[in-house]
C-alpha cells in the first residue's frame, strides 16, 4: 500500500505571492506537497489523480488553502484511512439548486481510495448540478457512506466581497478559518485578497496566527 499523498493544482498565472506563500508554510508544516502548474479544469486534474494513483488516501489542497498546523492533515488522512471514508471543509454550491447541499469541498480534502472505487469512481468534475467534487458527496450520500465536513469557526468580510450562507449553519466569506486548523481564501485572484493569503502564511509560520480578530461564523439569535 502506498503511502497517503498531498496534491495541489495552480493555474501558471496565480499570483506568486500566494503560490510561494503555500509553499514555504507547507514546509513549514513538514508536508510533501505534490504541486501541478498546468492549466486544467480542476476536476478533471483530480480524477486524473485518482486514477493514476495507487496512494491509499489523497488529501488534496487548493493553492489556497493551508492547514494551520500538521495535526489537521493527519487527523484527516487518518480518518479517511480507517473509515475508508473521506473529509474535507464545508461548503455550499450558493448559485447551484437546491443551494443548501453541504458537501465536503475540494480545497482541502482527504478521500479513501477504496471508497472511491466502491461507489463506482464517480467524478470530481462540477456540472450543471454541482460544483467541483461535490457529486462526490453526492454520491457518498446515495451508498450511504458517513463521511465528514469541517465547519468553519471565522472568517473576514471585505467590502467587495460579502458573505456566503452555509445554509442554516451560518456565515463563511473571504479568508476563512475552518474547524481544527485549516485556513482557504476564496476570490485569490483579486490583488488585495492574495496579500491577505501572504499574511495568514506568515502569521502560521511565526506561530502568531491567531482568527479572534475576525467575525464568527455563527451567531446568536
Amino acid at each position: 500500500m502506498m503511502q497517503p499523498q498531498i496534491h495541489c493544482l495552480h493555474w501558471p498565472n496565480v499570483d506568486r505571492l500566494i503560490v510561494n506563500a503555500h509553499k514555504e508554510t507547507c514546509e513549514h508544516l513538514g508536508l510533501t506537497v505534490n504541486y501541478t502548474e498546468q492549466e486544467i479544469p480542476h476536476g478533471i486534474w483530480m480524477d486524473n489523480i485518482m486514477m493514476s494513483s495507487m496512494a491509499e488516501v489523497k488529501l488534496f489542497l487548493d493553492i489556497d488553502c493551508v492547514p494551520t498546523n500538521k495535526e489537521i492533515v493527519d487527523k484527516a488522512i487518518g480518518f479517511a484511512l480507517n473509515n475508508k471514508s473521506m473529509v474535507g471543509i464545508a461548503q455550499v454550491s450558493n448559485h447551484i439548486a437546491p443551494y443548501s447541499h453541504i458537501y465536503a469541498a475540494p480545497a482541502f480534502l482527504a478521500i479513501s481510495r477504496d471508497i472511491w472505487d466502491d461507489m463506482g469512481r464517480p467524478s470530481f468534475c462540477e456540472n450543471e448540478t454541482c460544483d467541483v467534487a461535490e457529486n462526490v458527496s453526492y454520491a457518498a450520500e446515495i451508498y450511504k457512506v458517513k463521511y465528514k465536513t469541517l465547519y468553519p469557526t471565522h472568517y473576514f468580510k471585505t467590502p467587495e466581497e460579502g458573505a456566503w450562507d452555509l445554509h442554516t449553519y451560518g456565515k463563511y466569506g473571504i479568508g476563512t478559518h475552518f474547524e481544527g486548523g485549516v485556513f482557504h481564501l476564496y476570490q485569490g485572484r483579486m490583488p488585495n485578497n492574495a496579500t491577505l493569503f501572504h499574511n495568514i502564511c506568515k502569521g502560521i509560520r511565526n506561530n502568531t496566527f491567531d482568527y479572534n480578530n475576525m467575525l464568527p461564523c455563527r451567531t446568536p439569535l
